[in-house]
């Protein structure tokens, strides 16, 4: 194979990242012998429009790795205020252990230059894994739970949530400041584009969590209490329409969601861990996997 090189990821990139997306996850998933993930059509639009995103938002952290002119892998990061964040490191099976992983890392990691924080949701796989521990980040380990959720111990707490609106995001932006260091600048109206809000906001406490079918896609909160009711919301929306639930990017600190996950019966199974640095884990707090 001709030499590997990196260069900066442009819009027009966006098809085939996620080509290399979808090609190094379905290979991860046959070598963890895990049923293969179907991909419809909503999903190419909404991965095609999800790199656009980063390359125009954040055109320093984008970058793709080619040989011979074709992409072979890609690496998206992005900055929020203190924040920097590693989105998607991927590369097609046919050049993996070529060294374009590190060159991707290498790369992205540029952008994180000046941030005093920093955050990476792997994948199982062994080689990432090796890539973001020898990058100077601490490793936590992660669960995930999923299933049809019991409704049976829902708290009456429960009914301080209500429906977020497009008023919510500056509320969220504070929630996000006070609970990672950093708020989420362009993203929040992404995400509310194809996730509703779930709020709360009164003197016990300020939270927020968006929610993608039954799986929670992201979750701030300034308390554990707050955190949990949230939580809780989005399992009672899943079960209210007959979904299963998925909670993910559970780690040791998240002791308020094991309690919930299992009060719901939901099954718990371990996942790819999460690297940071600068910081750990905060308490109140289930990043999006995209997002961070």
């Amino acid at each position: 194979m001709s030499e590997v090189t990196v260069r900066p990821a442009t819009t027009d990139d966006a098809d085939e990242c996620f080509r290399v997306q979808l090609a190094a996850f379905a290979d991860l998933d046959r070598r963890l012998h895990e049923p293969a993930q179907p991909v419809s059509d909503a999903k190419r639009v909404r991965g095609r429009d999800w790199i656009a995103h980063f390359v125009t938002h954040d055109p320093a952290g984008s970058w793709v790795a080619v040989v011979d002119d074709r992409v072979v892998g890609c690496g998206l990061a992005l900055r929020r205020d203190r924040l920097w964040g590693l989105s998607l490191l991927v590369v097609d099976p046919r050049a993996q252990s070529a060294g374009a992983g590190r060159l991707l890392m290498e790369a992205t990691l540029r952008y994180a230059e000046g941030c005093d924080r920093a955050v990476i949701l792997s994948s199982r796989d062994a080689r990432a894994i090796r890539t973001y521990a020898t990058s100077g980040f601490g490793l936590y380990p992660q669960v995930t739970a999923k299933g049809r959720p019991s409704l049976d111990a829902v708290p009456p707490s429960v009914r301080r949530v209500r429906p977020g609106t497009a008023a919510d995001i500056d509320l969220a932006d504070q929630i996000d400041r006070r609970v990672r260091g950093a708020g989420r600048g362009p993203d929040h109206a992404w995400i509310a584009g194809f996730a509703p809000m779930y709020v709360v906001d009164d003197a016990d406490g300020k939270g927020y969590a968006y929610l993608r079918d039954g799986d929670v896609y992201l979750l701030a909160a300034t308390d554990d209490d707050t955190a949990s009711d949230l939580l809780w919301r989005c399992l009672v929306h899943a079960g209210e329409h007959d979904l299963e639930a998925g909670v993910y990017h559970i780690t040791g600190e998240q002791q308020w969601a094991v309690t919930a996950a299992l009060a719901a019966r939901l099954v718990i199974q371990p996942d790819g861990p999460v690297f940071w640095r600068g910081i750990t884990p905060p308490r109140a707090y289930l990043p999006s996997g995209a997002y961070l």
